[in-house]
């Protein structure tokens, strides 16, 4: 991907004093010797001395080969006065130095190639997460455009009260007298015009991402390659960036060593929701590679380098502007914080520096095995579908719909008490119950992580109030909010599937049945936000100032899609759970089981009495009362089709499966509201009001390919050729997945062509819904 050619000067930056630390050369480092133990000397006769063979973490295992040199973890030099110390066997530096791997080992699976005379890549964006909330987010180019860019946005507790740490890195190189700056900060002229200052982006060749793994920059100077490859340590609030220098193959000019590397750590530590100012104390403590950041009453932030010095000298960089907070309608202007420079020279082809950076105390093998780790981690989730699908249609597609599915499932809790949960998508959601509930079957149970999936009903189970699963846990307090009716019916959902997956009876037995009980028990007596079961078995639910279901945007009182009454989804899903519990309960239970087959007749009955519309040949969205029946063609009717159960005959299913393909689907999904509707729109853009004013009404979600691909292989009893339709519905979602998105799927689009991705850059119900079924039509 190549973009354009940027014409304006660059502007320079207010308060440039960290320039002069370019004058102040480091010291060289001492060299280093590593020395192999008398079992790996041995080793080391029956291989050959020129290389060492690895098993690549690649699904098909193809051996690579790579240079002897890049297995240490710091090269230079042999030279015999240098004395090392041992640790664990091997020889090194007292200095700390972290683990790299080679590139060969695990291969990149977007690349995106830019030129020196295009404009910075600032509109695709790439994320790591860390499996406890946090992450690491930005742009191609590394230019920063939202509140929420940054190398580490780390968890206070997990997994929200996320904080944004180290906004960026700004290196500068020294090297034949020349001084060349590698990163780049947007700002707008006195005109109102935007422009990047530096322009380290011109020296930008290569971007690169390994789904999960790592994300690396190659930028080309004079002669040589400087590659900078950033990896968040799973678990933990950490993260790591590695220079490293390579001569380019047939370069007229020779390496030009040594090479002297500054790196100025831009510092915005603040509420990830938030903008940093100017002028808030920010207090260091710096000793040798080492320094903390402390502001405000926010935790430090601490960085330290396996190498060179750091320099302290305070400074800020004013007036950031952040472009897409400025489309969002947002307050889009930041300062960040620069306490000084790490620096360091790199004298060897091949050499690395490490700079780690996190919000807990980082030691010497902080970063170490970092990289191998998420690389193991993710292997046997690959290879558990990979064994469910054996005879899948399309491998590539599917493994990277795992490797994306990893980003959601986190750790909740503290130190003493963690259990399992599913981020609703990066960069600004929570763990969701909603949204939880629905991706559990594809996050976890497609992918053999039972265990979790067990934690995952555990902690919401835990939390259930009055028959209701929470709606979220709120960001900043972690306080459970319960306004919504489908949680608890999704719950109800997970739960079963959970059990019919794993055979699970104990947890079935102990905790999710009573669980369900409650739910089931509290809806027909009446709950909470007037959630209750009307005298024809159905649920009704809320009132004009509530927002209950998925369709729940609201700004400033104005609740854009009022559903209160009946919806039909709901019912679906009532439907869905009574039939499902009775069937789990009818061996042991056998009068409870009739008892909820019975309700749920009533409820068959009503539903087709209720929702039914020959007049549209498909079904009314909501209902209020005896009259008031809300006709606008939505999606939320599918699920009456796609649920294990449905309460229409077979010839509806087919209409409505019909209808719903014929007004809403698009390639990314299916939209919110027929575009022949007079409340439709279709673009989602402006300020807050006019995207939550478009959120529902029209817009189209990603997620909604999943029950729309179920329900048209059920409908059509999974024939051959609805099984060679269903693909090509979820063909455009994977393609976006494995090139635009970078490894991910945006929770909406536009409704109008070309739909335009928006919302979050990763959402997880897009991601598990696409997998899931996925995963179904393989194994049909």
């Amino acid at each position: 991907m190549v973009a354009q050619a940027v014409t304006n000067r660059p502007l320079r930056p207010l308060n440039r004093s960290a320039d002069a630390q370019s004058r102040n050369r480091p010291k060289g480092c001492q060299p280093t010797r590593f020395r192999r133990s008398t079992r790996r000397r041995r080793a080391a006769r029956r291989r050959p001395t020129t290389s060492k063979t690895l098993r690549s973490h690649t699904p098909d295992s193809r051996r690579v080969q790579y240079p002897r040199h890049e297995r240490t973890r710091t090269v230079r030099p042999r030279t015999g006065t240098h004395r090392a110390r041992r640790r664990n066997g091997v020889h090194m530096t007292a200095q700390p130095v972290a683990t790299h791997t080679p590139p060969a080992a695990v291969q990149a699976d977007h690349i995106i190639n830019c030129g020196a005379d295009s404009d910075p890549n600032t509109q695709t964006e790439w994320l790591l997460t860390n499996g406890l909330g946090g992450f690491a987010m930005g742009t191609v180019a590394a230019v920063n455009t939202r509140r929420y860019h940054g190398l580490l946005v780390a968890s206070k507790h997990p997994p929200v009260q996320r904080i944004n740490t180290v906004a960026a890195l700004g290196e500068t190189l020294t090297f034949d007298d020349q001084q060349i700056e590698l990163f780049n900060h947007p700002f707008h002229t006195e005109d109102g015009d935007p422009v990047v200052a530096p322009q380290g982006w011109r020296h930008l060749r290569r971007f690169e991402l390994r789904t999960g793994h790592w994300c690396r920059w190659t930028f080309q100077l004079d002669g040589f390659e400087l590659i900078k490859e950033l990896r968040l340590v799973r678990h933990r609030n950490v993260a790591a960036v590695q220079y490293r220098i390579e001569p380019i193959a047939d370069a007229i000019q020779p390496l030009p060593l040594p090479i002297s590397i500054r790196v100025a750590p831009f510092i915005a530590l603040r509420d990830f929701h938030t903008l940093r100012r100017a002028g808030a104390p920010m207090r260091c403590e710096s000793t040798d590679r080492r320094i903390a950041v402390q502001a405000d009453s926010e935790p430090p932030v601490h960085l330290l380098a396996d190498g060179g010095a750091f320099n302290e000298q305070p400074d800020w960089w004013y007036g950031l502007r952040l472009d897409r907070e400025t489309e969002r309608g947002l307050d889009d202007t930041e300062d960040l914080f620069v306490p000084g420079s790490f620096q360091h020279v790199l004298s060897v082809t091949g050499a690395s520096w490490t700079i780690c950076f996190g919000t807990e105390q980082i030691d010497q093998d902080t970063a170490a095995g970092a990289f191998d780790q998420r690389a193991d981690h993710l292997a046997p989730l690959v290879q558990h579908v990979q064994s469910q699908t054996p005879a899948s249609s399309d491998p590539a597609g599917l493994e990277s719909l795992v490797r994306a599915s990893d980003a959601f499932v986190v750790q909740r809790g503290s130190d003493q008490s963690w259990s399992a949960s599913i981020i609703a998508g990066y960069p600004w959601f929570g763990d969701w119950g909603r949204d939880t509930m629905i991706a559990l079957p594809g996050l976890l149970l497609a992918t053999g992580r039972d265990d979790e999936a067990r934690s995952v009903l555990t902690t919401f189970a835990a939390a259930q109030h009055d028959g209701l699963i929470p709606n979220l846990f709120d960001e900043r307090t972690d306080t459970p909010h319960y306004n919504t009716v489908d949680a608890s019916l999704w719950f109800i959902h997970a739960a079963l599937e959970y059990t019919a997956a794993t055979r699970d009876r104990r947890t079935w037995t102990e905790l999710l049945l009573p669980t369900c009980r409650q739910i089931i028990n509290h809806y027909m007596r009446g709950t909470q936000f007037d959630i209750h079961m009307d005298g024809d078995g159905l649920i009704s639910a809320g009132n004009p100032n509530t927002q209950l279901t998925w369709m729940d945007a609201q700004t400033d009182g104005v609740v854009f899609t009022p559903r209160h009454g009946k919806a039909v989804e709901i019912n679906a899903l009532w439907y869905r759970a009574l039939i499902g519990l009775a069937l789990v309960l009818s061996e042991r239970e056998p009068a409870e089981a009739e008892h909820l087959n019975k309700l749920a007749a009533r409820v068959k009955r009503s539903f087709n009495r209720t929702f039914w519309s020959d007049e549209t040949g498909c079904l009314i969205d909501h209902v209020r009362g005896d009259d008031e029946r809300d006709t606008a063609l939505r999606p939320n009717q599918v699920f009456a089709v796609s649920l294990p159960v449905s309460p229409l005959p077979r010839t509806k299913q087919m209409r409505v499966m019909q209808t719903l393909r014929n007004d809403l689907l698009t390639p990314m999904g299916l939209r919110s509201l027929s575009p022949h509707d007079r409340n439709y729109h279709g673009r989602y853009q402006g300020a807050p009001f006019q995207r939550d004013k478009a959120y529902h009404q029209g817009t189209v979600w990603g997620w909604l390919i999943g029950p729309f691909t179920e329900g048209w292989l059920r409908a059509h009893r999974f024939s051959e050729k609805s099984k060679t339709e269903a693909r090509t519905f979820i063909a455009p979602l994977i393609e976006h997945l494995q090139n635009t998105g970078l490894g991910q799927i945006h929770e909406i689009f536009e409704g109008d062509p070309p739909h335009e991705p928006r919302g979050t850059i990763a959402q997880a119900w897009s991601i598990s819904e696409l997998l899931r079924v996925a995963a179904l039509l393989d194994r049909s």
